[in-house]
């Protein structure tokens, strides 16, 4: 059964200290290997990271859209998606709305 549904998963890069945690590496790992394979994860509180579980069965190569990230980010967060300095949010947090 092919869904078509499209979700952006928010994976966290090191720390700007080069600080990394094994939940954001093994997640980074999944996203990795999720572009070209489909996979599961699981959380593993004993490991302190995800399982990663690639598809056994023979499945068809995930289908991208052909948006740029940019498009998905304006789908994904419709009318909170900041795109100029005009905006009031923006505008408010400068100190001039």
């Amino acid at each position: 059964m092919s869904r078509r549904v499209l979700s952006l998963w928010p994976v966290r890069l090191p720390a700007h200290d080069g600080k990394d945690m094994e939940w954001w590496r093994s997640a980074r790992e999944a996203a990795a290997l999720a572009m070209d394979a489909w996979v599961r994860i699981k959380a593993n509180s004993s490991l302190g990271a995800y399982e990663i579980f690639r598809a056994d069965g023979a499945l068809s190569a995930p289908e991208w859209p052909g948006l740029s990230f940019s498009e998905l980010l304006r789908i994904a967060f419709r009318d909170f998606y900041i795109e100029t300095l005009d905006h009031p949010v923006v505008k408010r947090l400068r100190g001039l709305g």
